[in-house]
């Protein structure tokens, strides 16, 4: 009997080519990428392809892309960059967020004692806009707002761009969460005011243990 798979939200089969290109780098191009001798340069060269590449994409500067090993570490470098390097004093989210950033949230609280607050969410599900404004205006500290793009549980997309643009419009930091959504719609994150994003390539047919962040 043949077998269906529809959990792809969840997780993607790796595509053919994919499979082919690793193996091809993993037999061929196998020097460590800080190594100064030709093995090594040859890693590294594949290595910055493959950011420009990623760059491209989303129309941002390659230095702007840090390779991780999944969502899960890109949300974990922005918030904890954010509290850490930037200062920010009090983080924004909702209880609807991955756990990826929830159990960051309350690391990083426990931690460097920030203020967290909990965007309200209307019954369908949708990010209250309305109380996140309320929100920025109430408080001169530095903040950061942290809002996934769509929803891995129920599905409900947030408006980047008016999110964004609310966000920044308050001289606030925005990290989205783009797991369940950068495989299925074009970001242009030049024109797309967010600061950190986090992505795991394992939801659009790559490899698993392989993301990124976006860090402006």
């Amino acid at each position: 009997m043949n077998k269906v798979y529809f959990d792809s939200a969840a997780t993607t089969q790796i595509r053919e080519e994919v499979i082919d290109r690793m193996t091809q780098v993993l037999k061929e191009t196998y020097g460590n990428p800080s190594s100064t001798h030709s093995h090594g340069r040859s890693a590294k060269s594949q290595i910055e392809q493959a950011r420009k590449t990623v760059a491209e994409i989303l129309n941002v500067k390659a230095s702007e892309i840090v390779f991780t090993s999944g969502g899960t570490e890109a949300d974990n470098l922005a918030l904890n960059s954010a509290v850490r390097d930037l200062g920010v004093q009090r983080i924004i989210t909702s209880r609807l967020e991955h756990h990826a950033v929830l159990y960051t949230v309350e690391q990083l609280q426990e931690c460097f004692e920030i203020e967290v607050e909990y965007v309200d969410v209307t019954a369908c599900g949708d990010i209250d806009l309305q109380n996140l404004e309320e929100r920025l205006k109430a408080s001169q500290k530095k903040t950061l707002v942290s809002l996934m793009h769509v929803n891995n549980e129920i599905g409900n997309m947030l408006d980047l761009q008016e999110t964004a643009e609310l966000v920044k419009s308050h001289g606030a930091l925005f990290h989205s969460d783009t797991v369940q959504s950068i495989g299925h719609f074009k970001l242009d994150l030049e024109k797309i005011p967010v600061d950190f994003t986090a992505v795991s390539a394992h939801k659009f047919h790559g490899p698993k243990g392989v993301g990124f962040a976006f860090v402006r």
